[in-house]
């Protein structure tokens, strides 16, 4: 591929400074014979080649310089220029051809849509993520809209709670990495979270899901009331099942032919269970060769669609208090 563009097969977990964390992830999760969405990643140095042919990177490093971190109104404007540089932004013809060049492949068969998602890193440092703070775009449709959430993806670096995320963290503000990840879109039957261990009671021997109808970006971000089910890692027993009323469910918006909506959950729908037992069981061995394929506790996002599991991304459980 173009030296702007690795395949998700490519990526290593070698490449986190070049990649970010997500996509190396998603990587390593095809190596470890999970079924991902096929894409590709624009790597991190693609969003300086544009920051220096626009003549930005001294632009942007001054307003950083005289960001106030005691006055949040501040923050929120100064980074809101820096977005707007970015959103801005010309991208130098060669860099544009080579994307192009890969989604057209990559949309050659039916399903037209794609995801443009963030993948970010610390330049030097061991931090690959900042769960939340960067912009995840889906349902995203042809060429020009394409380049466009790629834009606002990159600007995502400058969002304010990014950067004061980065400050909470002592991390400089021109230590940012941001990559793009582009993947085709799954349209979510079902989606949610797994981890393959509690993370409440921190039990090794159990695994957890979350789920409801539509994308996981309802459970994700915590807006909607979810399924529930633990199970007995060793057997994949179910040891307990909570089916709840569900209410808000993200999908498609139809009205505008791309984009994500919220939307309220059909009746017939609102106390069905989400998953099969089938699926439960699918989720646990998958998970399990996951974990073991990471050597660590897993957080995984997948998604269902026509029957057929995806896995969206996958990185170390947080517990609550670390």
């Amino acid at each position: 591929m173009g030296r702007h563009i690795l395949s998700l097969q490519e990526i290593t977990q070698d490449d986190v400074q070049r990649c970010g964390g997500k996509a190396t992830s998603l990587g390593e999760l095809t190596r470890a014979g999970a079924r991902v969405p096929p894409g590709f990643c624009i790597v991190a140095d693609a969003f300086f080649y544009v920051v220096n042919s626009n003549s930005l990177r001294d632009r942007i490093a001054d307003i950083a310089a005289r960001l106030s971190f005691e006055d949040y109104n501040d923050v929120e404007e100064k980074t809101a220029h820096i977005r707007s540089l970015i959103t801005s932004a010309a991208l130098p013809g060669d860099l544009e051809r080579d994307i192009l060049e890969h989604y057209r492949a990559l949309v050659s068969g039916d399903n037209k849509f794609v995801a443009v998602r963030s993948s970010v890193a610390v330049k030097d440092s061991p931090i690959s993520s900042f769960p939340g703070m960067m912009d995840t775009y889906h349902y995203v449709l042809g060429e020009a809209e394409v380049l466009e959430k790629i834009r606002e993806c990159w600007a995502s670096l400058w969002t304010a709670r990014a950067a004061f995320a980065r400050h909470q963290k002592n991390v400089l503000q021109d230590r940012g990495l941001i990559a793009c990840v582009i993947q085709l879109m799954v349209n979510a039957d079902t989606a949610g979270v797994l981890f393959t261990a509690n993370p409440i009671t921190k039990a090794t021997n159990e695994v957890v899901i979350e789920s409801n109808w539509g994308l996981g970006e309802s459970v994700v971000s915590g807006r909607s009331m979810n399924d529930f089910y633990v199970l007995d890692k060793d057997g994949l027993a179910i040891k307990q099942k909570k089916i709840a009323h569900k209410t808000v469910m993200v999908t498609m918006d139809g009205d505008r032919g791309s984009g994500r909506k919220e939307q309220p959950v059909p009746p017939e729908r609102a106390t069905a269970p989400t998953l099969s037992e089938v699926q439960l069981v699918e989720l646990g061995e998958v998970s399990k060769k996951i974990e073991q394929h990471f050597n660590f506790n897993a957080d995984i996002e997948w998604a269902y669609q026509n029957g057929t599991l995806y896995i969206l991304q996958t990185r170390r459980i947080r517990y609550r208090g670390e």
